[in-house]
């Protein structure tokens, strides 16, 4: 029998240098020799898209498997059998009962909680626990991070933003006690901190310019360890780190190129945000996210493409008028294109992450095969503000809890709290209920 030598590398390496580390995707040497790759760990993505959706172009063409994507979705087909897009969700936590206005505040605040948002303006704001912190709290301590937030609006966590409600409803969609939101960071320059082990994030613009000027890239700082690692590894891993390193770097001199509109003076909650380069924002918002997952940062992740009743102006997209503004379309043809647009571009981007992941080798698998990615809104059409029919979609299989499922039409008034029980039961948590959930969803 040949001698057999393996690199038994740990499944959370990191190359070092300085004070700097960055951690290793999935590389066949994290399995001991003769042995078999452990289970890849499950992973839990939950994507917020404000304002609701032009419905009659989200829904896909036909039911069950047969389906095919409606021209919101036209940008998922490579990955269509691998989705599932319900019809018939709910959360009654958004309705009105009895507070009055306030739709867009509670369509963010119940979101992952399915719970309803108490109508104040004050320090007294209660909602519930939302699902993602529900797993962070069961599963987090495995990973650096139990959970990471992001969000491509920043905002207010005090003052009135909707109809006499907190603007700490508008701008969270994560809540990690009925009391308290967890902030979400919406700078990708201070994301790539986070992850990667800056020991400060300047806020003064001159301080960082300055700090840029004297960093290194964080690649430098760990090339010898790199080169050293690379020796004593296979072809395959040696390809598979190479590729990993060159996506961090080209990740990284995007990160310091200055951004459009940077010194611009910052908007006030309720205008528009629109100085920026969203999309290259956006880009680089998911990029980040999948790293974040690759290494095994984080397994939860909550990501609000807007805040509640977001009013961004989508002008690249030949859309001027503000989000929300559109929203309010009274059935006018004009705004109803506008709105379809925006929702075509947030999907194309979605598309591309999920391409990302699909890419991304983890252990036998690619990384979408152990992720359950949810996107949706906690509106249906913008204009009527309902909290029923949601638009949602489910991607991924989360090590085989799931498949897809094509477009699957639920009862009317099923609790969106069933698909979070199924995500949460599918993560490995032993909970049977979850806000007002009645069962747990089918996602096979």
């Amino acid at each position: 029998m040949p001698f057999l030598r393996r690199v038994a590398l740990d499944r959370r390496a990191f190359l070092r240098g300085g004070a700097a580390c960055v951690a290793l995707p999935w590389l066949d040497a994290m399995v001991p020799a003769l042995t078999s790759p452990p289970a890849p760990p499950r992973r839990a993505v939950f994507v917020f898209s404000p304002n609701g959706m032009h419905m009659q172009r989200w829904r896909p063409v036909g039911d069950g498997r047969a389906a095919k994507p409606g021209p919101t979705m036209a940008s998922l087909e490579p990955l269509w059998s691998r989705l599932t897009v319900f019809r018939g969700l709910a959360i009654d936590g958004g309705r009105a009962h009895g507070d009055g206005p306030g739709d867009h505040a509670r369509s963010a605040g119940s979101f992952l909680t399915c719970a309803h948002p108490r109508k104040t303006g004050g320090e007294d704001i209660h909602v519930g626990v939302s699902v993602d912190q529900v797993i962070a709290a069961r599963l987090g301590a495995a990973t650096a991070f139990p959970s990471l937030e992001l969000g491509m609006e920043g905002g207010r966590a005090g003052g009135v933003c909707d109809s006499g409600y907190s603007c700490a409803y508008s701008n969270n969609v994560s809540w990690r006690a009925p009391e308290v939101p967890v902030t979400k960071e919406h700078d990708p320059r201070a994301v790539f901190a986070r992850l990667f082990g800056d020991p400060e994030l300047l806020r003064d613009r001159e301080a960082q310019q300055k700090q840029r000027e004297l960093d290194r890239s964080v690649l430098d700082l760990v090339q010898a360890d790199a080169k050293a690692l690379q020796r004593r590894l296979g072809a395959g891993d040696r390809q598979k780190v190479e590729q990993y390193l060159e996506s961090v770097r080209e990740l990284e001199k995007r990160l310091q190129q200055p951004l459009p509109g940077a010194d611009e003076v910052p908007a006030v909650p309720g205008a528009l945000f629109g100085a920026n380069d969203f999309p290259a924002q956006l880009d680089l918002m998911y990029e980040l996210l999948a790293l974040a997952l690759a290494t095994d940062k984080t397994r939860v992740v909550s990501f609000m493409l807007g805040n509640g009743g977001s009013n961004r102006s989508y002008r690249f997209l030949g859309v001027p008028e503000g989000h929300h503004d559109l929203s309010h379309h009274g059935k006018v043809e004009q705004k109803l294109d506008g709105i379809a647009e925006i929702n075509r571009f947030h999907v194309e981007r979605f598309a591309g992450f999920l391409q990302r992941l699909a890419a991304a080798r983890d252990g036998d698998r690619d990384l979408l095969a152990s992720s359950l990615v949810v996107l949706g809104s906690g509106l249906g059409d913008g204009n009527r503000h309902n909290h029923d029919d949601l638009p949602v979609l489910l991607a991924g299989e989360g090590c085989g809890a799931a498949e897809g499922r094509g477009h699957v039409q639920l009862d009317r008034e099923t609790p969106m709290a069933n698909l979070y029980l199924a995500v949460l039961q599918a993560m490995g948590c032993e909970d049977r209920s979850f806000a007002d959930s009645t069962e747990a969803l089918t996602l096979r």
